[in-house]
């Protein structure tokens, strides 16, 4: 699993542009590592398929925001939030090939400002690519 910056910016390009108040800069337009162009190589002869991982946990669908973030009550539902990213930021890191997207900015908020400074620095490279 990987943040790809395709896919990512749904979500974290909010905050890379400072549409939501986290200091994390701003990234260019035209920027080499976002789009197409950040893509595996493809064979124009064959059908190219892309495979991108995700996660879809609803605030508050069927457990409390907190239950969902903190992975309690999970004979409700089997969910812990905050380690979803922290296993997703640390795959993402080990290969920077892979992308992942997560739209769940309620829980990603609360898990952004959790995070020391260097995690927040290594997740938004991670969006820059």
């Amino acid at each position: 699993m990987v943040l790809c910056p395709l896919a990512a910016a749904a979500v974290l390009l909010l905050f890379s542009t400072g549409v939501v108040g986290f200091p994390v800069g701003q990234e260019p337009h035209n920027s080499p590592g976002c789009g197409y162009k950040s893509c595996p190589a493809t064979q124009p002869a064959m059908l190219n398929v892309h495979l991108v991982p995700h996660t879809h946990d609803d605030v508050g669908w069927l457990k409390t925001v907190d239950q969902y973030f903190y992975g309690e009550r999970n004979y409700i539902q089997h969910a812990g939030v905050q380690y979803i990213l922290d296993s997703v930021v640390e795959q993402l890191q080990q290969d920077p090939a892979r992308r992942f997207i997560y739209v769940e900015t309620a829980f990603f908020f609360r898990w952004w400002r959790q995070q020391s400074a260097r995690m927040q620095q290594v997740v938004t490279q991670l969006v820059r690519g």
